[in-house]
């Protein structure tokens, strides 16, 4: 094999690779990515068995052929070379030898026989979506897929799609988040999608338009040239239709900024383990307090729209405040009911983007 390249083209498509492939090298071949030339297309694909992304750049191919090498080694090379071309030679098999200008590398290489296949489709019954309506609904969720947990279909975020609307949940068993929008097509969709799945995807692209795709095992995502495809989760999401209040008689309304900057100001001293804080509502205001007998308290009052009984009930401050960083609007309605029922959050005005968009929190026991 042996190619030449302009850094740029190359140093872009390395950078989307860098979070697909495998970084704890428990399998090597999984560390690397696969170079394959041919034609006037470069290919460069990266999968570790769940996730896989397929791009590439225009080239210059003298001798096609193939070969996959360290994806992070690679990629520092190709970012560290000043020049505008790089050249490729594949050497006594398995070696990449790198030059640019007055600068040499050689990489150590593996046959690309051994690499993995990726998933494949020709998207030819595709959904063409904006992919801001994508990143719109994984912003507005990811924060609530659970980190780790022995319940495998947590790890991922539920996407349902029918001919009017495309919506996304997650849960992490402690709060769950759901969000959907019109959407017209005539794909029936129902799958777990992974959380690296999610991150991958988000950063994928911006404003541009996506062909969507499924087949049995896989979903299909093509932006321009890449395309990514991730394994759907097995197992069985939790009812969320049942965990979203109904009789939370009591309404809330408060500035989203004033309220985060109260929330990030007290927790400064609540427990750095449960990152419990206090809310003690009254007719007009809240006051939002933490204690911690190792550090002190502290405690701030926030003026809201509220004219109900006393009451005081304890939330998680990361999981308010994770919220409040990425819903639209500047006021939001926080309906409760009791110091022991989970508390629903709502933007006041839902907006195009999120026509509806929820957000359960359980309370906490102090």
């Amino acid at each position: 094999m042996k190619f030449i390249v302009r850094q740029q083209s190359l140093h872009n498509e390395l950078q989307f690779l860098q979070g697909i492939a495998e970084k704890k090298k428990t399998i090597p071949i999984l560390s690397n990515i696969l170079l394959r030339a041919d034609g006037d297309f470069l290919t460069l694909a990266a999968t570790d068995l769940e996730v896989s992304l397929t791009g590439g750049c225009a080239a210059q191919i003298e001798e096609p052929g193939g070969i996959t090498v360290s994806a992070k080694k690679i990629f520092e090379i190709v970012r560290s070379l000043a020049g505008e071309e790089i050249s490729f030679v594949v050497t006594d098999g398995s070696w990449l030898e790198i030059t640019c200008g007055n600068s040499f590398f050689r990489l150590v290489g593996l046959a690309p026989d051994d690499f993995p296949d990726v998933p494949e489709n020709d998207f030819s019954t595709a959904q063409k979506i904006s992919h801001d309506v994508f990143k719109n609904l994984i912003s507005c969720t990811i924060f609530a897929v659970t980190q780790e947990d022995a319940r495998y279909a947590l790890n991922g975020a539920l996407l349902e799609m029918d001919s009017q609307t495309i919506r996304m949940i997650a849960t992490d068993a402690h709060r769950l988040a759901m969000v959907e929008q019109a959407f017209s097509g005539d794909a029936e969709v129902k799958a777990i999608v992974p959380k690296k799945t999610l991150t991958e995807l988000r950063n994928l692209s911006n404003g541009e338009e996506m062909l969507f795709a499924q087949d049995d095992h896989h979903l299909f995502f093509k932006i321009g040239h890449r395309v990514l495809a991730t394994r759907i989760i097995e197992g069985q999401f939790p009812s969320y239709e049942k965990v979203i209040p109904e009789g939370n008689s009591l309404t809330v309304i408060f500035a989203k900024e004033a309220m985060a900057g109260a929330i990030r100001r007290v927790s400064l001293l609540a427990s750095e383990r449960s990152r419990a804080v206090r809310f003690k509502f009254a007719p007009g205001e809240v006051t939002v307090s933490s204690s911690n007998p190792e550090l002190g308290e502290a405690e701030e009052s926030v003026a809201v729209q509220y004219e109900g009984e006393e009451l005081e009930v304890s939330f998680n401050a990361q999981y308010i405040l994770d919220f409040l960083a990425v819903v639209e609007g500047e006021e939001v309605v926080f309906r409760l009911k009791d110091p022991a029922s989970q508390g629903l959050l709502e933007p006041l005005e839902q907006s195009s983007e999120t026509s509806n968009y929820k957000y359960v929190i359980m309370p906490m026991r102090m």
